[in-house]
């Protein structure tokens, strides 16, 4: 014979269960400084490789990709999972927001590129990238972390 409803006792040890695995997330949105740095680093990358001819952009494109990776396993690793940014929830404007000032400095920096600019200024944007980006992964960390209730 099953039962249909819970005790109370049951649904309030349920809900405990919940928030105490809800906490635990919340807990990998507390990220240490190298760790936003390292994304900043990978959108920096991306961005830069832009600004010079493709031999550059392709070396800059597998650089980024590899520490994308050491990201992953290094969250995963540590967590036991690894929390994609395009998950839905309270992020998902963050994300979105960060994706169009991604995608404009893309738009800068391959217009710049266009116009032969001096080797400097793609790093310049690359910096600014980096800056945005660091500041995203905060920004969406403070977020999710407010989501789960931390």
């Amino acid at each position: 014979m099953t039962r249909e409803t819970m005790s109370p006792a049951e649904a309030r040890a349920a809900l405990e269960s919940v928030g105490a695995t809800r906490a635990q997330i919340a807990a990998m949105g507390l990220c240490p400084p190298w760790r936003h740095a390292a994304f900043g680093a990978v959108m920096g990358l991306l961005i830069l490789g832009l600004g010079y001819p493709l031999t550059i952009q392709v070396a800059s494109l597998c650089l980024a990709m590899g520490l994308m990776v050491v990201i992953v396993v290094h969250d995963r690793r540590r967590y036991g999972m690894f929390i994609n940014g395009y998950r839905r929830g309270a992020t998902r404007p963050v994300t979105a927001a960060l994706l169009v000032a991604m995608l404009l400095l893309i738009v800068v920096q391959v217009r710049l590129r266009e116009q032969g600019v001096e080797a400097w200024v793609p790093v310049a944007v690359a910096g600014v990238a980096f800056a945005v980006a660091v500041a995203g992964s905060v920004w969406w960390a403070r977020v999710f972390r407010r989501e789960l209730g931390a």
